[in-house]
């Protein structure tokens, strides 16, 4: 048995107290001769020596209280017990980024990495409990890392929902060491950013979540100095011991190209492109006429262009590769330096050109207009062309194709998005075939006006497609309708979420439909009388937004206005991707990056992702060991001196309980003594 507050045993000097009274107020008896009073002499003896085992028996009592209460204060705990039962929690970290794969006597870094931690795993005590987690530009706990993501959302850009793997449970039990060691394996390509403020951050996190006993961290890494500054992190808890095992290269020799970027990923066919590239030299030694290749394909059909370029050393250059009129089709490749170095990784990077036309969007108009001019998607078309009828700007990223209600075409696969503009009455099967057109991927933006009621909606409400239930057209008699709210989060309205940019408050409207959204329905934007101005509803893979006023002047001067262009643009844009990226999207695996995949080109829906490794990871600089652990503020674990106990860790720290603590029970002893030696005081005394 050990203490955790030793200071109160010295309370243990107060025993001397009862024994002090006892010897000072002990009862003296006079001897008196009464004759022939022999019997009671035998009596009274017998009574004295009974009285005599009491008071012994009382001073002891006294004495145990006195003791059990400065034991109690000094809070008792069993060593063995917490040396059998109590749990050790390792938290391992292993670097994954891209310099892992660095080779040291033919080896790869992040290999030996998996080889240490298994010994450290094998040679561990019975109690010890581990969490084992990867790290790059986020991290990878060991059991839930799952396949990298291959599914996008096409708004978004996000990983769809079913793509992400199912994370463990907080409360699920920790895996046994059998299961780590067996899931415990290198990856076979490492291409992450190193971000060693996540990696801290999740192991204090599962530190302040271990049950009491010793807390240590072991850190396998190279210690890339570019990693150091990517976020703040708390201090770890005083009580962790840190193990830094460093597995880095002191030099490196390594060229790189740590960007290729085309100056418009999306062109017309016919029109020309130029891609940059930039060539980093990291090692000790410049380079004489190095070869910078562009590779692209579409297709059958190939492109090669190829540079030359010196570099010093810890110098870059810029490579400029100008392309000529490309034909229809998504030119995908790779911007690469012909170079044997220590980290082949970085010697190329992905780079796409689309070239396509416009998103087709289909305009259906519901009113027969006797002029173009009175048209409800009149202003719509105007908005998208940029240009006089039948022409279309060069810039635009919209190509509209207008038609009517009762015209409307067999297939829909070729729009990208269709606007309804005051349609009413629809068929049946006509909004069959869009409920089929959204839930493929597409998107589909509703405008209302005079024929939109809840009778001539019907069909639309019956496929799906109607955000809530319309229950009539109200117009306004005095005040005009203004939009109060918009979600400034939403892509929609983000372009407008500084008032600087234009106040949508400003726009006014002398009517509208009154909707009663559906449960899963989101309002985007309410007007000051709270009823709802824009509803969003997914169906299947796309979307249906609902503006509840026109899209034109019959309810509204907005066209007049010079947030029209920019609103419908970026309702468009939501619904075609435009606002999440467009059709060709870069990420690099670096800093909060949502995106866990391999390098390489990533058919998303209705459009593609270039991935890219980090240009930070050609930064192959070391940081000291100080520096590290400064930077962190960990403490490290003393070779030459044993960990203390873990009872001692939690006895320094004075406050915690401890699970083999037993003043509890000194407590119920104390209670019992008391109360027997009141029950012995009152009989001696009698």
């Amino acid at each position: 048995m050990s203490f955790i507050q030793l200071g109160f045993l010295s309370a243990l000097a107060a025993i001397a107290i009862p024994i002090v009274i006892h010897l000072v107020f002990r009862q003296k008896t006079r001897r008196a001769d009464l004759g022939t009073l022999r019997f009671l002499r035998v009596v009274l003896e017998r009574s004295s020596s009974r009285r005599r085992v009491m008071r012994w028996l009382l001073l002891a009592l006294r004495v145990a209280c006195v003791a059990l209460l400065a034991v109690l204060f000094a809070r008792p705990y069993w060593r063995a017990f917490h040396a059998a039962g109590g749990k050790e929690t390792i938290a391992v970290l292993i670097d994954r980024s891209a310099t892992m794969e660095l080779k040291q006597d033919g080896v790869r870094l992040v290999d030996r990495a998996v080889t240490e931690t298994r010994e450290l795993v094998g040679r561990a005590a019975d109690n010890a409990r581990f969490e084992i987690a990867f790290f790059d530009h986020t991290v990878h706990p060991l059991g839930s890392q799952g396949e990298p993501n291959a599914a996008f959302d096409r708004r978004s850009g996000a990983p769809a929902p079913n793509a992400a793997p199912a994370p463990r449970p907080e409360t699920a039990e920790p895996a046994s060491t059998a299961e780590l060691l067996a899931a415990l394996a290198a990856p076979p390509s490492c291409f992450g950013g190193t971000d060693y403020g996540a990696a801290m951050d999740w192991a204090r996190d599962v530190l302040a979540k271990a049950p009491s006993g010793a807390r240590k961290l072991h850190i396998f890494t190279d210690l890339q100095r570019s990693g150091l500054a990517w976020s703040e992190v708390d201090s770890l808890q005083d009580d962790v011991v840190t193990t830094l095992h460093d597995l880095g290269r002191s030099a490196v020799n390594n060229v790189a190209v740590t960007e290729a970027r085309a100056d418009r990923v999306w062109v017309r066919p016919g029109e020309p492109a130029s891609v940059q590239a930039t060539v980093h030299n990291g090692g000790p030694f410049g380079t004489e006429e190095l070869s910078v290749v562009l590779r692209l394909a579409a297709g059958e059909r190939k492109l090669e262009l190829r540079e030359r370029v010196k570099i010093d050393p810890g110098a870059s250059e810029s490579v400029r590769f100008d392309l000529p009129p490309l034909a229809e089709g998504a030119w995908q490749g790779k911007a690469l330096v012909e170079v044997e170095d220590d980290l082949p990784l970085d010697n190329d990077r992905h780079v796409e050109v689309l070239a396509a036309k416009p998103y087709q969007v289909l305009l259906v108009d519901g009113r027969s207009a006797a002029s173009p001019r009175l048209a409800a998607t009149y202003f719509l078309e105007a908005s998208l062309r940029l240009a006089p009828p039948g022409e279309l700007d060069p810039t635009t990223a919209f190509e509209p194709t207008q038609t009517s209600a009762d015209d409307l075409p067999a297939k829909f696969d070729r729009f990208d998005c269709i606007v309804l503009a005051d349609v009413g009455g629809l068929e049946a099967r006509d909004a069959k075939r869009l409920a089929q057109f959204v839930q493929g991927g597409g998107g589909l933006v509703v405008f209302c006006g005079e024929n939109v009621t809840p009778e001539r909606t019907a069909a639309l409400k019956q496929a799906g497609l109607a955000p809530g239930d319309l229950t009539g057209i109200e117009a306004t008699t005095d005040l005009p309708l203004r939009l109060q709210t918009w979600d400034v989060k939403h892509p929609i309205f983000a372009a407008f979420s500084d008032p600087q940019l234009g106040d949508l408050r400003r726009l006014s409207f002398s009517a509208c439909v009154k909707l009663t959204p559906a449960a899963d329905a989101q309002v985007l934007a309410s007007f000051r009388d709270g009823r709802p101005a824009l509803v969003e509803r997914k169906l299947g893979k796309g979307t249906t937004v609902w503006f509840t006023s026109s899209g034109d002047r019959e309810w509204s001067d907005w066209p007049r206005s010079r947030l029209y262009l920019p609103l419908v643009y970026q309702l468009l844009g939501y619904e075609t991707g435009l606002t999440a990226g467009g059709r060709v999207r870069g990420v690099v695996l670096e800093g909060q990056a949502a995106v866990d995949a391999a390098p390489g080109i990533i058919a998303g829906d209705g459009f593609s992702l270039v991935v890219n490794s980090s240009p930070r990871e050609s930064e192959t600089e070391r940081c000291p060991t100080e520096e590290f652990l400064n930077r962190f503020g960990l403490k490290e674990a003393n070779a030459t001196q044993a960990p203390r106990p873990a009872a001692a860790v939690q006895a320094g720290l004075g406050n915690e309980m401890i699970e083999s603590e037993v003043w509890h029970w000194v407590a119920l002893i104390v209670l019992a003594a008391l109360l027997l030696e009141g029950l012995v005081a009152n009989r001696t005394a009698a």
